[in-house]
């Protein structure tokens, strides 16, 4: 009886370093799902933060747009807004005509207001019946996602590494009456 115990426990001498070291692969496997999960999590809340920052610049400039109502019935908001150019001067209502005022408002919402918060952004103002603007306006932001970045892609002779960054372009709609 003995010789059958002894034998016995020799036999399952490894078993048990074997079942922790399954245990702690199904932990790990686990833990790195968990991981995944939360950087998921991140994204999404990053999305979504970027879709309200876009709704409030689209909301200030309409606001913007009401309180120049005349350049903005004559379709002087349908513009291309370039924001390495800086306006030549800081409109108020009083010091400046309205398509300047309409040019500078441009600028500040969407320059200086998203610079940092919508990268790439690009503002899309149109009067979608027969060009009357009184009727309505349709306005399309567009900015540029970050959705995943892959390493180190190529090295450059002065040892610049460069990061590979695969972009999705977002839209946010949106129809209103002034």
């Amino acid at each position: 009886m003995k010789k059958r115990v002894a034998r016995s426990r020799r036999l399952q001498a490894g078993l048990n370093l074997l079942e922790v070291l399954i245990a702690a692969l199904v932990l790990s496997i686990g833990l790195l799902g968990l991981a995944g999960l939360q950087v998921s999590s991140l994204k999404t809340t990053q999305n979504a933060s970027l879709k309200q920052e876009a709704t409030f610049v689209l909301y200030d400039l309409l606001e913007r747009m009401r309180s120049n109502r005349q350049a903005a019935l004559a379709g002087s908001y349908s513009q291309t807004t370039d924001c390495t150019m800086i306006p030549p001067q800081a409109c108020t209502v009083a010091n400046c005509p309205a398509t300047q005022q309409a040019s500078y408002e441009l600028y500040e919402v969407l320059c200086r207001g998203s610079s940092n918060r919508l990268p790439a952004a690009q503002l899309i103002i149109t009067c979608p019946i027969s060009g009357d603007c009184g009727l309505g306006l349709h306005f399309q932001l567009i900015w540029e996602e970050r959705l995943e970045q892959r390493g180190v892609q190529q090295v450059s002779a002065n040892s610049e590494a460069s990061v590979e960054q695969e972009k999705e372009t977002i839209s946010l709609e949106m129809d209103a009456i002034l």
